[in-house]
This record gives C-alpha cells, sequence and structure tokens, in this order.
C-alpha cells in the first residue's frame, strides 16, 4: 500500500514568496546601482582636483617660477633655467596624475591592463635619478598605499 501525503501549495504563497524575493532582488540591486554612482562621483571629484593642480603647474611653468621651490621650500633664489624648471614642474604635475591613476584603479574604475601600462610608467618616474629627490620631499603628501607601490619598484638610483 502507497501512502501519499497531499501537498497543498497554495498559488497565493508561492506569488507571495516569489514578490518578496524579487523586492530583495530589487533592492540589491539598487544599493550596487548607488554604491557604483558614489564611486564615480568621488573618482570625478578626484579628476576635477586633478585637472585644476595641473592647471596651477601650467601657469608656474609659464611664470618661469620652480613649484618645489616656491611652495615646499619658500624658496625663491633657486636660480634654475627655465628648462630645468619646465622639467621639474612637469616631474611634480606627473605626481599628481599618477596618484589619480592610483585612485581611479583603487575604486575599480581602471581597467588591470591599463593598470599595468601605468605602472611601467610609475617604475621609470620614480627612477629618474636627478630628480628622485622631488618625489622624496613630495611622496609624504601621497597616500600611503600609493608611495608603498612606488616605494615597491626597484630603486636604480641606490648605486
Amino acid at each position: 500500500m502507497t501512502s501519499k501525503i497531499p501537498v497543498a501549495i497554495s498559488f497565493t504563497g508561492v506569488a507571495n514568496s516569489l514578490g518578496v524575493v524579487g523586492v530583495i532582488g530589487s533592492l540589491m540591486f539598487v544599493a550596487m546601482e548607488l554604491q557604483q554612482n558614489q564611486k564615480i562621483a568621488l573618482a570625478n571629484a578626484q579628476q576635477q582636483r586633478t585637472n585644476a593642480i595641473l592647471l596651477n603647474f601650467d601657469t608656474y611653468t609659464a611664470s618661469g617660477l620652480d613649484w618645489q621651490s616656491f611652495m615646499l621650500e619658500n624658496n625663491l633664489e633657486y636660480g634654475y633655467s627655465k628648462d630645468l624648471i619646465a622639467r621639474r614642474n612637469t616631474y611634480h604635475s606627473s605626481w599628481f596624475l599618477y596618484e589619480n591613476d592610483y585612485f581611479q584603479y583603487m575604486q575599480g574604475l581602471m581597467d588591470e591592463a591599463v593598470w599595468q601600462a601605468k605602472l611601467r610608467a610609475f617604475q621609470d618616474w620614480y627612477n629618474r635619478c636627478d630628480l628622485r629627490d622631488l618625489y622624496t620631499s613630495r611622496s609624504r603628501y601621497m597616500p600611503d598605499g600609493f608611495t608603498a607601490v612606488i616605494e615597491s619598484f626597484p630603486d636604480e638610483c641606490a648605486e
């Protein structure tokens, strides 16, 4: 003799359960969208700050002022040539741009292949030995995670 257990599934109960699952899924999707929008907004704000800083460097260079000497050292008696001033200012402005790249990558907004290319550029820039003192003086104002990445590179200037 087989015993059959009657299973009563109400259509209303199933519909309610599916509705709850749908609402939870929708809320999770909205939360993920909000989180992504926040990352994009933060990255946009960071990009705007970087753009303003780069314009600042253009002004310093066009005026023949060395940013490092003027802003960090309060030294107006540096006596560098216009070419060296432009090179030093470009070096500093590039580090601001690279900090922005690091921020974009950490927010998940940069492709891994692009990041790997950036790392090669960072390493090359870090190992500009005649300008290393500029990196050293400015690195204290950089995010710790970023300087950890930079200082993990082989130091070609230590020799």
